[in-house]
C-alpha cells in the first residue's frame, strides 16, 4: 500500500519535534542556562545542581498539549514545586514561586495531568530515566556549547564564567555549536 506524499512529510515532521528544558538562572526564562535538548516525555532532566530559578520549554508543537513540573531537588521523584500546562504555545515558563532553587523536571501530554498520580501512571513512569543538561546557552540565546559528557566541576566553571560575563576561554571554544 501507498500512503499519499503529504501523509508522510507529516509522519516524518512530527516524528523529528523535540522540546528542549533550559534551566534558567534568570527570573523569567531568561539569561544563561544549561539545557536537556530532544527531552521525550516522560523522561526527567535533572541539572543535578538545583540552580534554577526558572525552567523554560523551547520547541513544543503548537498542537501538543503539556503539562511540565520542576522538582526542588535533583529527582523527579522529589517535591513538586511548580506544574504549568502549554497549549497553543511553543514555550513555557516555569517559575519557582516559592525560593527553592528547582533541579529536575519533565512533562507529560495532556492538560488533564495535575496529579502527582498522571506523572507515575501508565504513559508516563517513575524510572531511573534521567537525561542530563547537554548545553550551554549564554544569555544571547545564540552562542552554545557542547557539555556532554563534561565533569561536573567543568560545567560549573563554565556557568560561573558565563554568569560573570566573563568571556568563556579559548580551551573551550572546540565545544563551541
Amino acid at each position: 500500500m501507498q500512503l499519499p506524499s503529504f501523509v508522510l512529510l507529516g509522519l516524518a515532521a512530527t516524528s523529528v519535534s523535540a522540546i528542549d528544558a533550559y534551566y534558567h538562572l534568570g527570573q523569567n526564562c531568561d539569561g544563561n542556562a544549561i539545557v536537556c535538548s530532544n527531552l521525550n516525555p516522560g523522561v526527567c532532566c535533572s541539572d543535578g545542581r538545583s540552580l534554577a530559578n526558572t525552567i523554560g520549554y523551547r520547541g513544543i508543537p503548537t498542537n501538543w498539549v503539556i503539562a511540565a513540573r520542576g522538582y526542588g531537588g535533583n529527582q523527579c521523584g522529589d517535591t513538586s514545586t511548580v506544574r504549568e500546562v502549554a497549549q497553543n504555545t511553543n514555550f513555557l515558563c516555569l517559575k519557582n514561586r516559592f525560593g527553592t532553587p528547582l533541579g529536575a523536571t519533565r512533562y507529560a501530554f495532556g492538560a488533564n495531568s495535575k496529579r502527582r498520580d498522571d506523572f507515575s501512571g501508565s504513559e508516563v513512569t517513575e524510572s531511573s530515566e534521567c537525561q542530563k543538561p547537554d548545553q550551554l546557552v549564554l544569555a544571547d540565546g545564540v552562542t552554545k556549547y557542547d557539555i556532554a559528557g563534561l565533569d561536573d566541576d567543568v560545567v560549573d566553571e563554565l556557568l560561573k564564567l558565563a554568569s560573570e560575563g566573563t568571556a568563556i576561554p579559548a580551551a573551550f571554544h572546540s565545544l563551541k555549536l
